[in-house]
């Protein structure tokens, strides 16, 4: 299980924001994944993987921002990139499935 400090203990999301949202860690699959967590918990929460290597800080604090209105957003560093471990992916197919085994490690289906 993972300690959220973004959430309180109700389980609410607290009113961080793109800017504010502390960076957190979950190791999973061997790699120490950074992710930034905000918004409204309830409904599915959308996962933003960036691209080849980009990290979760070059999103759009507008757009992040925005869709947090209405639902929980989650920024993560894909393996190897900024401050997650790991090996840089060199596929479309390996980002996919580190981004599969981040989901799994927060415990997201």
């Amino acid at each position: 299980m993972i300690l959220n400090p973004t959430k309180d203990y109700a389980g609410a999301m607290t009113q961080h924001s793109h800017q504010t949202a502390p960076t957190q860690f979950v190791n999973t699959a061997g790699v120490r994944f950074a992710y930034r967590r905000f918004g409204k918990s309830t409904g599915v929460p959308l996962v933003f993987n960036m691209h080849f290597t980009g990290t979760m800080d070059h999103w759009d604090p507008l757009v992040t921002d925005g869709l947090a209105a209405t639902r929980e957003v989650i920024l993560f560093n894909n393996a190897g990139i900024s401050s997650s471990s790991g090996e840089v992916p060199s596929s479309a197919e390996e980002m996919a499935a580190n981004a599969a085994a981040f989901i799994k490690g927060l415990g997201l289906e």
